[in-house]
């Protein structure tokens, strides 16, 4: 097979897999372009030219009148790779066994200097299954603060505030849950900028069955999407 089938072969195997995902057959490689293969929106639209030139126009002398270079070919086949296997939420979460989770029992005063020192904004709370119960964030002392100001966290453990770890009952950020089967695309537009009237997601929780409560699978931030990108 020349290098002019073996490209042809590739675009036609991307058109496949490109129609069994979004059910019709006209328009999909532009469909994935601007959508999932965003990323190589440059080389598509390059090579869908180079496609229609190879099938639908004559040849010159018998020869065709481009042919495509060994880098051309590999990276079509690189998008057909990505389009056949791309790349799922634990790609790009950071798994549970790694995360830094605290219990109902823990103290407050613990959890909060254990995010002093590593860093961290958010902290997963952990039932007594494993499942996710809740998160601990500076949000969560804000909801405090503003519940009774003069109100003191020394001595208290994470069950005495039980009622304000609750994915849903933070007030200036969101969460969102996904299982593992959902793709990295779809979780980068979990993070898309809001509305005005929107909190942002601060964080989207891997789980078994995709909802809050199950057990915890990973845990991802806007930056773990952007170094899953930069891979």
């Amino acid at each position: 097979m020349d290098i002019c089938e073996a490209f042809l072969d590739a675009y036609r195997n991307l058109e496949e897999v490109l129609a069994a995902k979004y059910g019709q057959k006209m328009g999909t490689v532009q469909m994935y372009a601007q959508g999932e293969g965003s990323a190589y929106f440059e080389e598509l639209s390059l090579f869908r030219e180079m496609r229609n030139l190879l099938s639908h126009h004559g040849r010159i002398n018998g020869a065709h009148a481009v042919l495509p270079s060994e880098a051309s070919l590999n990276k079509l086949l690189e998008i057909l790779e990505y389009a056949k296997h791309p790349p799922m939420a634990m790609y790009a979460a950071t798994p549970a066994s790694k995360l830094c989770c605290a219990r109902l029992t823990d103290s407050i005063s613990f959890v909060l200097e254990t995010m002093e020192k590593r860093g961290y904004s958010h902290i997963p709370v952990l039932n007594k299954r494993g499942g996710l119960y809740g998160v601990f964030s500076v949000g969560t002392l804000f909801a405090l603060a503003k519940e009774n100001p003069k109100r003191s966290v020394d001595g208290m453990t994470l069950a005495d505030i039980a009622a304000h770890l609750p994915a849903e009952k933070h007030t200036t950020e969101k969460f969102e849950f996904v299982n593992r089967d959902a793709s990295l695309y779809e979780i980068k537009g979990l993070f898309k900028a809001p509305g005005p009237y929107h909190r942002r997601v601060a964080a989207v929780f891997v789980t078994e069955s995709g909802s809050s409560g199950s057990k915890l699978c990973g845990m991802i931030t806007p930056w773990d999407v952007f170094k899953a990108e930069e891979r």
